[in-house]
């Protein structure tokens, strides 16, 4: 009897270990999605997008992308000067609209308003297009304080690979400490702008960098 009270008791200090380890990561899980929500609505909060760019070999990305949030993006100008895009996002699901002006001279910041619009908005818009579109997947997610994306690029601009940060101040992003495994900082050099990519594909230098 003694022996079967013993395994019993093991056997219920081991089912209530798992349930710990379960409700740890659950609880872990949420915290995140909570602090993820609200790193996007803070970066959200105004009109304007402050964001740096980096280079990278997408065959030396330190992360594990399958636990990131995983988004197709297709993304079509209407017209360059000003700054107009739309987006199909994860084969239609979503569609925005963005008009971006005012670029600072270091290239990290823009006024930007981005709206949701219909289908039948895009489709209607994507007729005006300029240059090609362009098709990339973005992986986003949290890590420590900052808002990750790292895009990769199909399609015409195959080989091309980005880290995006978007930061809710200038003062965050100037705090930020460059990863090393990045390859270039290309934040001011219009030749990776998405708008000069849709007119001109992979500039030159591209290649120099990743050797």
């Amino acid at each position: 009897m003694k022996s079967k009270r013993n395994i019993l008791i093991f056997i219920s200090i081991f089912l209530l270990l798992i349930l710990i380890i379960i409700l740890t990561f659950s609880i872990k899980e949420i915290i995140y999605e909570i602090n993820y929500s609200n790193k996007i609505d803070n970066i959200m909060a105004d009109d304007l997008e402050i964001e740096k760019k980096w280079i990278i070999d997408k065959n030396k990305i330190p992360y594990n992308l399958s636990n990131t949030e995983i988004i197709k993006i297709e993304q079509t100008y209407i017209c360059f000067s000003p700054e107009i895009r739309v987006r199909k996002i994860n084969d239609g699901k979503e569609y925005t609209f963005a008009v971006k002006t005012n670029m600072t001279s270091d290239g990290m910041t823009r006024e930007e308003i981005e709206n949701y619009i219909t289908e039948e908005e895009y489709n209607n818009l994507i007729k005006k297009r300029e240059g090609n579109t362009i098709y990339k997947t973005r992986y986003q997610f949290l890590d420590g304080d900052y808002l990750l994306a790292i895009d990769i690029f199909s399609g015409e601009l195959e080989g091309l690979a980005y880290l995006e940060i978007e930061f809710e101040n200038e003062e965050e992003a100037n705090d930020f400490k460059i990863p090393s495994w990045v390859i270039k900082d290309v934040t001011s050099d219009l030749n990776y702008k998405n708008g000069y990519l849709a007119r001109y594909g992979i500039p030159d230098s591209f290649f120099e960098y990743i050797k």
